[in-house]
Protein backbone atom coordinates (compact mmCIF):
# COMPACT_ATOMS: atom_id res chain seq x y z
CA UNK A 1 0.00 0.00 0.00
CA UNK A 2 2.86 2.35 0.72
CA UNK A 3 3.99 2.11 -2.88
CA UNK A 4 0.49 2.95 -4.02
CA UNK A 5 0.34 6.01 -1.73
CA UNK A 6 3.78 7.13 -2.87
CA UNK A 7 2.71 6.69 -6.49
CA UNK A 8 -0.48 8.71 -5.90
CA UNK A 9 1.48 11.46 -4.16
CA UNK A 10 4.00 11.53 -7.01
CA UNK A 11 1.16 11.70 -9.53
CA UNK A 12 -0.44 14.54 -7.56
CA UNK A 13 2.87 16.42 -7.44
CA UNK A 14 3.37 15.83 -11.15
CA UNK A 15 -0.13 17.07 -11.88
CA UNK A 16 0.44 20.19 -9.75
CA UNK A 17 3.77 20.82 -11.48
CA UNK A 18 2.15 20.48 -14.92
CA UNK A 19 -0.63 22.88 -13.89
CA UNK A 20 1.94 25.39 -12.62
CA UNK A 21 3.90 25.05 -15.84
CA UNK A 22 0.71 25.59 -17.86
CA UNK A 23 0.04 28.77 -15.90
CA UNK A 24 3.50 30.05 -16.77
CA UNK A 25 3.59 28.95 -20.41
CA UNK A 26 0.05 30.02 -21.40
CA UNK A 27 0.64 33.77 -21.00
CA UNK A 28 3.96 33.42 -22.80
CA UNK A 29 2.23 31.81 -25.75
CA UNK A 30 -0.28 34.64 -25.74
CA UNK A 31 2.58 37.13 -25.71
CA UNK A 32 4.14 35.29 -28.63
CA UNK A 33 0.89 35.70 -30.60
CA UNK A 34 0.75 39.34 -29.56
CA UNK A 35 4.38 39.79 -30.54
CA UNK A 36 3.72 38.23 -33.96
CA UNK A 37 0.73 40.54 -34.37
CA UNK A 38 2.82 43.56 -33.37
CA UNK A 39 5.56 42.55 -35.78
CA UNK A 40 3.02 42.24 -38.59
CA UNK A 41 1.53 45.64 -37.71
CA UNK A 42 5.02 47.17 -37.62
CA UNK A 43 5.77 45.66 -41.02
CA UNK A 44 2.52 47.08 -42.43
CA UNK A 45 3.20 50.51 -40.97
CA UNK A 46 6.74 50.46 -42.33
CA UNK A 47 5.44 49.59 -45.80
CA UNK A 48 2.88 52.38 -45.57
CA UNK A 49 5.53 54.86 -44.41
CA UNK A 50 7.78 53.90 -47.32
CA UNK A 51 4.89 54.30 -49.77
CA UNK A 52 4.01 57.70 -48.35
CA UNK A 53 7.66 58.75 -48.50
CA UNK A 54 7.81 57.82 -52.19
CA UNK A 55 4.58 59.71 -52.87
CA UNK A 56 5.89 62.75 -51.00
CA UNK A 57 9.14 62.68 -52.97
CA UNK A 58 7.17 62.46 -56.23
CA UNK A 59 4.99 65.41 -55.22
CA UNK A 60 8.06 67.45 -54.26
CA UNK A 61 9.57 66.73 -57.66
CA UNK A 62 6.30 67.74 -59.32
CA UNK A 63 6.20 70.97 -57.29
CA UNK A 64 9.76 71.78 -58.38
CA UNK A 65 8.85 71.19 -62.02
CA UNK A 66 5.74 73.37 -61.68
CA UNK A 67 7.78 76.11 -60.02
CA UNK A 68 10.36 75.96 -62.82
CA UNK A 69 7.58 76.12 -65.44
CA UNK A 70 6.02 79.06 -63.60
CA UNK A 71 9.36 80.89 -63.57
CA UNK A 72 9.81 80.22 -67.29
CA UNK A 73 6.32 81.49 -68.16
CA UNK A 74 6.80 84.53 -65.94
CA UNK A 75 10.10 85.35 -67.64
CA UNK A 76 8.57 84.99 -71.10
CA UNK A 77 5.64 87.22 -70.15
CA UNK A 78 8.02 89.88 -68.89
CA UNK A 79 9.90 89.77 -72.20
CA UNK A 80 6.66 90.04 -74.20
CA UNK A 81 5.38 92.87 -72.02
CA UNK A 82 8.67 94.71 -72.48
CA UNK A 83 8.47 94.32 -76.24
CA UNK A 84 4.86 95.55 -76.24
CA UNK A 85 5.89 98.61 -74.22
CA UNK A 86 8.66 99.26 -76.71
CA UNK A 87 6.22 98.96 -79.61
CA UNK A 88 3.51 101.12 -78.04
CA UNK A 89 3.40 104.70 -79.22
CA UNK A 90 4.58 107.19 -76.70
CA UNK A 91 2.06 109.77 -76.05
Amino acid sequence: MADSDALQQAAARLSAAVEALDKIVEPLLGEEDSMASLKQRLHSLTDERDRLRRELDAERDRAKRLEAANDEVSSRLEVVMGRLRDMAPTG
